[in-house]
């Protein structure tokens, strides 16, 4: 999913013009000189994806408490967590095929963003944002509110974890244990803070360019970026917090040499 938000996020380049009314996006990829319709869609699909990474990284850190609060015993209540999670997508999805419908491919839009368009040069205009429809604002306050909300409740959920996590510490007298326990809570620290430090603060600079019409050019070119990173860093920190992961994460990096194989074999023959 990461993967597939990232790809189209290269190929797009989109950048929201805040301080146009409506916002304009604009799309500066090497795809740019495809129809504005067929863009529109992509845009609107890396928004999807992008709101679904979100939400199972977010995911991720529940099933972690999940399974540390109910060992040994059977609970649904993730069933449910995850049914809950998973309603802002199927609006926004479904808000965003309303749109792609009913405006992308209405007549009077495209032969209007196909005039805009006729001399594309670094960039195409291709569709606009507004919250005067009812899709739009199912869209706008799906997204706003998974942002405002989750992370939020990540902290909570950390919490707990940890309050869990030291009871067993204590009773514990394995070495090796309280250093995987610590390693994995260090890796879901990282992971309940990466969306804090990217989301919240971007998303209220958002709220100020909109409402003073000013242009900012960080705001319009690193919003996509600043809202895929802690999607894509989930799955490598989730591995890095499991010690074989580990080790041959830092080999790769050069971090730590890789173990020579025993040779059996050699060793039998010398005996």
């Amino acid at each position: 999913m990461q993967f597939i938000t990232l790809f189209i996020a290269c190929s797009l380049q989109a950048r929201q013009v805040s301080s146009a009314t409506p916002i304009e996006v604009w799309s500066y990829g090497y795809i740019r000189h495809f129809d504005a319709a067929i863009l529109y869609s992509l845009y609107f699909l890396a928004q999807s994806t992008t709101l679904t990474s979100m939400i199972l990284t977010f995911l991720t850190i529940y099933l972690k408490y999940d399974t540390v609060r109910s060992f040994n015993k059977k609970s649904n209540q993730k069933y449910i967590v995850m049914l809950i999670l998973f309603i802002p997508v199927l609006i926004v999805t479904g808000a965003e095929i309303f749109l792609i419908i009913t405006e992308s491919f209405s007549l009077e839009d495209m032969e209007k963003l196909r005039k805009i368009n006729s001399n594309v040069t670094d960039h195409s205009v291709i569709g606009y944002i507004t919250l005067k429809t009812i899709p739009s604002q199912a869209i706008f306050f799906s997204i706003i509110g998974c942002v405002f909300i989750l992370p939020p409740i990540g902290l909570l959920i950390r919490r707990k974890f940890i309050s869990i996590v030291s009871a067993t510490l204590e009773r514990t007298t394995s070495t090796n244990r309280k250093q995987q326990n610590r390693s994995f809570i260090n890796g879901l620290t990282i992971q309940v803070f990466l969306p804090i430090i990217c989301y919240l603060p971007m998303f209220i600079y958002l709220f100020i360019v909109i409402e003073t019409k000013t242009e900012s050019l960080f705001e319009q070119y690193f919003i996509a970026i600043f809202m895929i990173f802690p999607s894509l860093l989930d799955s490598y920190i989730t591995l890095y917090s499991v010690k074989s992961y580990r080790k041959r994460i830092k080999v790769i990096f050069k971090l730590e040499k890789a173990e020579q194989p025993i040779q059996v074999a050699a060793i039998a023959s010398q005996l």
